[in-house]
């Protein structure tokens, strides 16, 4: 029986989760799934739900729950980190905070990105030490973020089989598939860089390059979802401009766009109901009972997309069954695999995954006007992964100091000031 762990299984994301399970029931059947959190409020529903999705699927499947991680881990084969520390008025400080002070606020570029690691890393390492323990063969695959951060403290510290991702990739290439009109098995599509900075730098169906072709259709689609359109035109600049396409745009929009990011994020963050997000949360979970009721699993509903868990499950898929499989969003020790970013780096890139976990493959160089952006973030990255294990406040001003958003000192020293009261029941290593 495989054992399947989700750190954080009260979440909104987990009823996708189990979808993505029953549609790969001939390799996950007779699998556990244990739902662990720090909180009991949601777990019986989704207990339930899961155990009505697998029976209309006549899957079996067995869905436990608990509140504590040492139960949780004990023989776990995957466990999948899907947390966010501090929740979602963390998350918002990490946005209103530093755009306050005009400097734009983003949950894992900037300040923000610098503080989410702080508060992400010391319960991650807890997890591995315990996963060291009580699994050790095990593999974790984590949507933790910032993801990067994450993935380059747990290689420093710890011995466990670790694989970060990241959910634009999906995202995006089912875009792909969309604007080009073709299967995703035809798809052959690869991008490099470090997380929310990573290029499309190859793409090809049923093996012929179709870049040319992308260009010209990626100028005439028009996203679905009003909200998007904004960022869509801003991928499109940065098309002209660079002849790539950003996997995921709306993170490093402030780069090169830094006013009209400022009036957005300032005008979504300021607001305590996060335009609307927590009416929707509020909506997805009434849907959630309503599935259990016999109404059935809608992609369209808020946090019910699917190519996040397909990812993540797909993943472990590839690793049971063996399948040499390519798949995107993976973030690893580069050596080699960029061949102009530093070898001890973490990168973004794609890997082939089979019985022994991934291996990188070898992408050569990032073009050279990406280049300077994206090593000026590794330095960041790594200064802010200096703090989080040190605990020492001179490195976390150095860090936020290194990120690309930041171009103040004294508003750089307030932000991290009113940062480190808003977070610290989440840092331990500053106390």
């Amino acid at each position: 029986m495989t054992k399947l762990v989700l750190l954080g299984g009260g979440s909104p994301f987990t009823p996708s989760i189990f979808q993505a399970i029953l549609e790969n029931k001939e390799v996950l059947a007779g699998s556990e799934v244990c739902l662990m959190d720090l909180s009991n409020e949601r777990l019986p529903q989704l207990k339930k739900l899961g155990e009505v999705m697998a029976q209309r699927e006549d899957m079996d499947l067995t869905i436990t729950t608990t509140l504590d991680a040492r139960t949780a881990l004990d023989g776990a084969d995957f466990v999948f980190p899907g947390y966010r520390v501090g929740g979602i008025e963390a998350m918002r400080q990490d946005h209103v905070i530093p755009t306050r002070y005009g400097i734009c606020g983003d949950e894992t570029a900037g300040p923000g990105g610098t503080f989410m690691a702080q508060c992400t890393i010391p319960a991650t390492l807890a997890y591995a030490r315990m996963m060291e323990e009580l699994c050790p063969e095990a593999w974790a695959i984590s949507y933790v973020n910032p993801t990067n951060f994450v993935a380059d403290a747990i290689r420093r510290e710890t011995d466990v089989n670790f694989i970060a991702v990241c959910d634009c990739w999906p995202g995006f290439r089912t875009s792909l598939t969309r604007i080009l009109g073709v299967e995703d098995d035809e798809l052959t599509a690869r991008g490099m860089g470090v997380n929310h900075l990573t290029w499309l730098t190859e793409i090809a169906v049923n093996g012929e390059d179709i870049y040319p072709m992308l260009r010209e259709r990626a100028r005439q689609f028009r996203p679905d979802q009003r909200e998007w359109s904004d960022v869509w035109a801003f991928s499109m600049r940065i098309l002209e401009t660079y002849d790539h396409l950003l996997v995921c745009p709306s993170h490093p929009r402030m780069y090169w766009e830094h006013d009209a990011t400022m009036e957005q994020r300032r005008d979504r963050w300021e607001d305590p109901d996060i335009g609307g997000w927590k009416q929707r949360m509020d909506e997805g979970w009434q849907f959630v009972d309503e599935m259990i009721e016999g109404a059935p699993y809608d992609e369209t509903r808020p946090h019910l997309s699917m190519h996040h868990p397909r990812h993540a499950i797909g993943i472990a898929v590839s690793i049971l069954a063996n399948e040499g499989r390519e798949w995107g969003g993976m973030n690893y020790v580069n050596n080699g695999s960029i061949s102009n970013l530093p070898d001890d780096a973490i990168v973004e890139g794609t890997c082939v995954v089979g019985a022994a976990g991934p291996t990188p493959l070898a992408m050569g160089p990032l073009p050279k006007p990406m280049l300077g952006l994206v090593q000026h973030s590794i330095n960041w990255q790594e200064l802010t992964v200096d703090a989080a294990l040190s605990g020492d406040k001179k490195v976390l001003y150095q860090a936020l100091l290194a990120s690309p958003y930041v171009h103040d000192m004294q508003a750089a020293k307030q932000i991290m000031n009113e940062l480190l009261g808003a977070h610290a029941d989440y840092m331990p290593q500053f106390k």
